[in-house]
């Protein structure tokens, strides 16, 4: 029997659907609050990348590790001014998959600091997590189910997912898996095409004036996607696109609500690489 690997929890394995090691940077306009003076903008850069490859624990087994951090430039003239705020998690998963089995399960955990490190506190620390289920309908369809709590929505209240993972053509893959859903276009080898929406929020623990404040910001993103393979398993990527359903509230650590507005549509453009597993 060989051992759990992560074409267990893909439809096959193609460019479009590969684990990936990742960095990004990106910047968004402005986008004014509907009710409020001003508005805010974010510029963002994310490092996603696994520590070492699965470790096996037996045949239906295995675990992986991974660190992650993001940093945003928030930009706002609210009371807190322009924040520059942390995100940095260890993920660990376990994976298990038996041979032959049209079922999959995985669990995730990720504790971490969310915060501007003007003070580190227990109010900085935070839990992310997600229990999954994957049923393999067919070698083409797969459906997922997810529950969990993650703090890129900009809620940490605990949510359920239901999504599927489709090799639609030798050319075109769609999935849907949490609130990420994406659809890809090979057209040829080196070259990929992409359509996704995602979240693009954070939960951040700042102080000011000797204060300590929760920053809560809720952002959808959609956009177009290409793709290049620069080398090997290394590929160029750039997005552009819209946000969408923006909201950015401030509370006190008790739960006082000191701001709250919902901000109107803007864009972005994101640039990046990523290093894929196969």
């Amino acid at each position: 029997m060989g051992a759990v690997g992560p074409e267990d929890f893909t439809v096959g394995k193609s460019d479009a659907n590969a684990p990936s090691a990742k960095l990004q940077i990106s910047s968004t306009s402005t986008m004014d609050f509907d009710s409020a003076a001003g508005g805010f903008s974010l510029d963002r850069m994310v490092l996603d990348m696994p520590i070492g490859g699965l470790i096996p624990l037996g045949d239906s087994n295995a675990l992986g590790v991974g660190m992650s951090y993001e940093g945003t430039r928030l930009n706002t003239r609210l009371m807190l001014g322009d924040k520059n705020l942390h995100d940095l998690r260890l993920g660990i998963t376990w994976y298990h998959h038996a041979q032959g089995s049209p079922w999959s399960l995985l669990a995730t955990v990720s504790p971490g600091i969310s915060s501007d490190f003007s003070k580190v506190s227990g109010d900085d620390f935070s839990l992310n997590w997600l229990s999954g289920v994957r049923y393999a309908w067919t070698d083409k369809f797969a459906l997922v189910a997810g529950l969990g709590s993650d703090t890129s929505t900009g809620d940490d209240s605990v949510f359920f997912t239901l999504g599927f993972q489709w090799q639609a053509t030798d050319d075109i893959y769609v999935s849907l898996v949490g609130a990420t859903f994406i659809a890809t276009w090979q057209p040829c080898e080196d070259w990929l095409w992409r359509v996704g929406v995602w979240p693009e929020g954070g939960i951040w623990n700042v102080e000011n004036g000797g204060a300590s404040f929760d920053v809560n910001l809720k952002s959808y993103r959609a956009a177009i996607g290409l793709e290049h393979r620069l080398r090997d398993k290394m590929w160029l990527t750039i997005w552009a696109g819209t946000t969408f359903a923006n909201e950015l509230e401030i509370e006190t650590t008790g739960g006082t609500r000191v701001f709250r507005d919902d901000a109107e549509m803007g864009w972005f453009v994101n640039l990046g690489l990523r290093v894929a597993a196969w």
